[in-house]
């Protein structure tokens, strides 16, 4: 009796469409309730109103369904699963290839009639659905409960073309299955399998190879596989060359086989890998795009010769602490794009200031969430840059041992130096204190030319016109809004003096103590 019961458990899945009687639904649980004996199925039934609850039972919630009361518990020995193919599933959501009452009819009346004519024209509708399907190059089956390929070929026969397929949230059990259906799509070149439950084989089936021949994209997200596990999965897939699996709860990683080395682009989100596990994907030749988002990333360190082709890198929402982490990205040869929202180092930083500060440390960077950095920008950013280390370097920087730690905390300021030389100039007989005025700065709408706010601040004159714009934008919560800048004096008050050179300070601009600046938009 236990051994049916254990059967019954391995055949009754989540996810698995069943059968209850005349009835029909899904089963979102399986296993015990407390106080019971028995195995029990929480079943999301397809007619919504014939359940009693939503997947709770005594308080304790199970599982979860749309309707309030669309779900039942019912003993495991009371529910068949249904066995549901590919083309069952296939023609559920896009309609009939064909209709055997409707065939059987035309057949009799032909028969009948003896009508040549009306053997054509019926034929022509079931011939020009047919060739609906067969023009189908993106299609999705996620949650239809598929188990089964079908009948043999009946897939090519009806949908051969399909090249982009979703399989996500069904319930196949084994990759021959799988397998199977990707068989008959010649022309497949991506496929999702994320959120299913498929038991890995215990050794690559040589004729998968073919099965899987121009796959070049696959996902299998929340798979629940091993590092280890995927990769010896990969060897089916010849011609691979992007790869997502995130969700997978992955922890640790190897040194990628030979059957990785065309990968292109690795999705390894929402995992829990450190750098240190990340840095053994660095000898994949070809990788461009590598997205390591939400995995608690604390901290970077790149090692020498690292990811070669490596373009694009998306590091948004982890837990990176320090700047030093960016300085290491400088070590990645051909890095251009770069995603890190959401991390600890940039938290209460306008956008400006951390574009400055993440641009100066990656020379080699033209995209920066998203957002592309023209040359000019850049030229501004690391003019700005150099001028904070150069005050440091010859004000704070005393002995050969502090020099060479600031060095190796901003590795760029010599090549900055070499780039743009030095701005720095002290006079010997004045304090090293920076003059500061006091402005009035105002907020001023053009469209009904206007004085919204005033408030009066104490600055350095060395303050960049890109430092006082963030500055406004703080005090007036002026967000994305396109600034333009000038100051009047109390000599000319009628007289507005533009300032347009973002990287400039006000003394250039001979703004003194008690000058109104105007922050127009």
């Amino acid at each position: 009796m236990a051994s049916v019961k254990s059967n019954a458990c391995d055949s009754v899945r989540v996810g698995r469409k069943v059968s209850v009687g005349a009835y029909t639904g899904f089963a979102r649980y399986v296993g015990p309730i407390p106080g019971t004996e028995d195995i029990w199925v929480g079943v999301e039934w397809d007619d919504p109103n014939r359940g009693k609850h939503d997947g709770i039972h005594d308080g304790i919630r199970y599982f979860k369904t749309l309707h309030p009361n669309g779900a039942s518990f019912v003993r495991l020995e009371k529910v068949i699963p249904n066995s549901i193919s590919f083309i069952t599933a296939f023609r559920s959501k896009y309609g009939q290839d064909f209709d055997d009452n409707v065939h059987q009819e035309i057949m009799a009346l032909m028969k009948q009639s003896k009508m040549a004519s009306f053997e054509l024209v019926g034929m022509q509708k079931i011939q020009k659905k047919q060739a609906c399907f067969d023009k189908l190059i993106d299609v999705s089956l996620s949650h239809h409960g598929i188990t089964d390929a079908g009948e043999p070929d009946e897939i090519q026969d009806c949908c051969p073309n399909i090249e982009n397929l979703e399989l996500c949230n069904n319930c196949f059990t084994d990759w021959e299955t799988v397998s199977e259906i990707t068989r008959q799509l010649k022309h497949l070149t991506t496929l999702n399998l994320s959120f299913n439950t498929i038991d890995l084989p215990k050794e690559i089936n040589p004729h998968f190879k073919e099965c899987f021949k121009c796959l070049k994209k696959i996902i299998l997200g929340k798979l629940n596989y091993s590092w280890h596990e995927i990769m010896t999965l990969s060897e089916a897939f010849p011609v691979l060359e992007m790869l997502e699996v995130p969700d997978n709860n992955i922890d640790r990683l190897e040194r990628p086989s030979v059957a990785m080395e065309n990968i292109l682009y690795l999705n390894l989100e929402n995992n829990s890998l450190s750098w240190q596990e990340i840095n053994k994907l660095r000898f994949l030749p070809k990788l461009e795009c590598l997205n390591v988002n939400r995995n608690g990333i604390k901290d970077i360190q790149i090692v020498p010769s690292s990811f070669p082709s490596l373009k694009f890198l998306m590091i948004s929402d982890n837990d990176l602490l320090y700047f030093e982490s960016l300085c290491e990205l400088n070590k990645l040869p051909t890095l251009c794009s770069l995603r890190i929202q959401n991390n600890p180092l940039l938290k209460g930083m306008s956008v400006s200031n951390y574009t400055l500060q993440i641009i100066a440390r990656i020379a080699n960077l033209t995209m920066l969430n998203g957002t592309m950095i023209t040359l000019k920008e850049r030229q501004n950013n690391e003019r700005d840059f150099l001028k904070d280390l150069d005050m440091i370097w010859h004000r704070q920087l005393k002995s050969a041992e502090e020099r060479a730690e600031f060095l190796t905390k901003h590795p760029r300021y010599m090549e900055l130096i070499a780039k743009y030389g030095s701005d720095y100039s002290e006079d010997l007989n004045t304090s090293n204190k920076i003059k500061t005025i006091k402005v009035r700065i105002v907020n001023f709408c053009k469209e009904s030319n206007t004085e919204k706010d005033v408030i009066i601040k104490t600055l350095p004159i060395t303050m960049t016109l890109n430092r006082f714009k963030d500055l406004g934008k703080r005090l007036f919560g002026l967000g994305n809004r396109q600034l333009e800048f000038s100051y009047v004096t109390k000599e000319k008050p009628d007289i507005e003096y533009p300032m347009e050179n973002m990287n400039q300070t006000l003394d250039y601009y001979s703004v003194e103590d008690g000058n109104t600046v105007l922050i127009k938009w």
